[in-house]
Protein backbone atom coordinates (compact mmCIF):
# COMPACT_ATOMS: atom_id res chain seq x y z
CA UNK A 1 0.00 0.00 0.00
CA UNK A 2 2.85 2.38 0.85
CA UNK A 3 4.46 1.82 -2.56
CA UNK A 4 1.18 2.47 -4.35
CA UNK A 5 0.61 5.72 -2.44
CA UNK A 6 4.16 6.87 -3.15
CA UNK A 7 3.78 5.98 -6.83
CA UNK A 8 0.54 7.94 -7.07
CA UNK A 9 2.05 10.94 -5.26
CA UNK A 10 5.07 10.83 -7.54
CA UNK A 11 2.85 10.75 -10.62
CA UNK A 12 0.78 13.70 -9.41
CA UNK A 13 3.79 15.81 -8.40
CA UNK A 14 5.93 14.88 -11.40
CA UNK A 15 3.27 14.90 -14.10
CA UNK A 16 0.43 17.22 -13.05
CA UNK A 17 -2.71 17.14 -15.15
CA UNK A 18 -5.31 19.85 -15.60
CA UNK A 19 -7.69 18.10 -13.19
CA UNK A 20 -5.11 17.92 -10.37
CA UNK A 21 -5.84 20.81 -8.04
CA UNK A 22 -3.01 22.84 -6.53
CA UNK A 23 -3.93 21.44 -3.11
CA UNK A 24 -3.67 17.87 -4.42
CA UNK A 25 -0.21 18.62 -5.85
CA UNK A 26 0.83 20.13 -2.50
CA UNK A 27 -0.36 17.04 -0.63
CA UNK A 28 1.49 14.81 -3.09
CA UNK A 29 4.66 16.85 -2.51
CA UNK A 30 4.23 16.50 1.27
CA UNK A 31 3.62 12.75 0.98
CA UNK A 32 6.80 12.30 -1.03
CA UNK A 33 8.84 14.28 1.50
CA UNK A 34 7.38 12.23 4.37
CA UNK A 35 8.14 8.98 2.53
CA UNK A 36 11.77 10.07 2.26
CA UNK A 37 11.85 10.85 5.98
CA UNK A 38 12.23 14.58 5.37
CA UNK A 39 10.70 17.21 7.59
CA UNK A 40 7.60 19.01 6.39
CA UNK A 41 7.40 22.54 7.72
CA UNK A 42 3.93 23.84 8.47
CA UNK A 43 4.81 27.39 7.42
CA UNK A 44 5.92 26.08 4.01
CA UNK A 45 2.56 24.40 3.47
CA UNK A 46 0.79 27.58 4.56
CA UNK A 47 2.84 29.66 2.14
CA UNK A 48 2.00 27.29 -0.70
CA UNK A 49 -1.68 27.45 0.23
CA UNK A 50 -1.69 31.25 0.38
CA UNK A 51 -0.05 31.45 -3.04
CA UNK A 52 -2.85 29.26 -4.38
CA UNK A 53 -5.51 31.46 -2.79
CA UNK A 54 -3.98 34.56 -4.36
CA UNK A 55 -3.95 32.95 -7.80
CA UNK A 56 -7.61 31.98 -7.47
CA UNK A 57 -8.60 35.50 -6.37
CA UNK A 58 -7.21 37.05 -9.59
Amino acid sequence: MQKQNTAQASDIAGNPQWFHSRNLRTLAWAALKAARGQTIRQHRLQAMSQATDQQVAR
